[in-house]
């Protein structure tokens, strides 16, 4: 036996739909703003995964740098792309510099990670900020377009009086919109914005014990001078 639609959720459709065509043309760049920021949402919590960010290899590579072993970790390190392996990588190009450069290096590379982490964060925040203001312009234009026909008719009648305040209640409608999708969008932009600050302190944490032994010069052939060069017994 097929099951059908309730009256109520008949009702709850209709009512929805009505909600939005009464809301006229801008409840469509509104629902556009949501649209984005689901998209932005979407992208954003797939990047922003522990296990993108800082996999278990960049730890296994601080390990071995940390025990002197990071010849045998830099060739895969350079190449690799997670961004905690970008900021190591940062590390061992300076191999042997003194210590401040070498942080410096990897603090530089840490930063321009963090901020690609909020880079499509900045969006969504924009459109939480796009979406009430398209909100404010529909009410204003629908209160001016309802004024505008009580001053063709007649305030002292109550058939003015009932369109005007029909008019009010139709153009409030994009806003009622604009927020709805405004407060969801700055809600998932502040938790998005705080996990980005929590994987970059990850970051940190993971490789920051690999800074010292990196700023320490490789150990020298007895053969080799100072200058790395080679001299005859």
């Amino acid at each position: 036996m097929p099951i059908l639609p309730s009256i109520q959720d008949q009702n709850v459709i209709a009512t929805v739909g009505e909600f939005f065509s009464a809301g006229g043309m801008l409840m469509w760049p509104i629902l556009g703003c949501s649209v984005v920021v689901v998209g932005l949402a979407i992208e954003r919590y797939s990047s922003l995964r522990r296990a993108r960010v800082a996999p278990q290899v960049v730890a296994d590579s601080v390990e071995q740098i940390v025990q002197g072993n990071a010849d045998v970790v830099a060739a895969g390190i350079l190449e690799a792309e997670a961004p905690a392996a970008r900021v190591l990588a940062a590390g061992l190009r300076r191999r042997g510099y003194p210590l401040a450069d070498v942080e410096k290096a990897m603090e530089d590379r840490l930063a321009a990670e963090a901020a690609r982490f909020r880079g499509n964060v900045r969006g969504i925040t924009l459109m939480a900020a796009v979406a009430p203001l398209l909100g404010l312009l529909g009410t204003v234009l629908g209160i001016a377009e309802a004024f505008a026909v009580v001053e063709q008719t007649g305030l002292g009648k109550a058939q003015s009086s009932e369109a005007l305040a029909a008019g009010i209640k139709v153009a409030l409608y994009t806003t009622i919109f604009g927020l709805f999708v405004a407060i969801p969008a700055t809600l998932v932009a502040a938790h998005l914005q705080a996990r980005a600050r929590r994987l970059a302190a990850g970051i940190l944490a993971t490789v920051a014990p690999a800074v010292e032994a990196l700023a320490q010069r490789p150990a020298q052939d007895p053969a080799q001078g100072p200058d790395g060069a080679t001299h005859a017994a």
